[in-house]
């Protein structure tokens, strides 16, 4: 990812914020000699110093027999974004522009294929997203519990590097930003969550 240096974060909190909060990820790798990404959700977790990120893929996603042979992965963390009007600024001479979060992590991926691990993946996700249909999953028939868990495979994350980009306009001239940082707290749900994270960043 191309990270100027005014817009790099490198803090691993705030990185961390952002791909829990914004957890529906793209997994990028090469499969058969092609670029090929999978969108998927996924979990985040801290094993002493390293970040694991949990998930799972359908049996018949040719994506995870790739990673079987190479592991090496890339997802990509997209959070809040939106276009920024040049009629903010006190001159004319600008020209639009988007401002954004991302955060990239790249990994090895281990692919899970015992049921016990899969099902392991899956009550981590479903206690993140709705922790009551837990009860309601155990109750499920065995054999056809089994056979969810034989459409899918689980995949563990190590990651070994992160990079943070928040263009949040800090390459914008001082007296241009309570314009932007205005416009941004009077709109969307996107831009106000990028008027916070401009006032957390200042």
């Amino acid at each position: 990812m191309y990270v100027p240096k005014h817009f790099s974060v490198e803090e691993r909190a705030h990185l961390l914020e952002v791909m829990r909060t914004y957890n529906f990820a793209i997994m990028t790798s090469m499969v058969d000699g092609a670029p090929f990404a999978t969108h998927l959700p996924v979990l985040v977790r801290e094993d002493g110093d390293t970040l694991v990120v949990d998930a799972h893929v359908a049996a018949a996603n040719a994506h995870w027999r790739a990673l079987e042979n190479d592991g090496q992965v890339l997802l990509i963390f997209s959070g809040p974004h939106s276009y920024i009007s040049p009629t903010i600024y006190r001159t004319d001479n600008r020209v639009p522009t988007w401002n954004y979060l991302a955060v990239h992590a790249s990994g090895t991926a281990r692919v899970l294929h015992d049921p016990a691990s899969k099902l392991e993946v899956l009550g981590k996700l479903i206690s993140h997203h709705e922790p009551a249909f837990a009860e309601r999953f155990a109750k499920f028939e065995t054999d056809y519990r089994d056979s969810l868990l034989k459409a899918i495979v689980g995949l563990e994350i190590r990651i070994d590097k992160l990079e943070g980009k928040f263009k949040l306009g800090q390459n914008r001239r001082s007296d241009e930003r309570p314009g932007v940082l205005a416009e941004m707290q009077a709109g969307d749900e996107n831009q106000r969550a990028l008027a916070d994270w401009t006032k957390r960043l200042a």
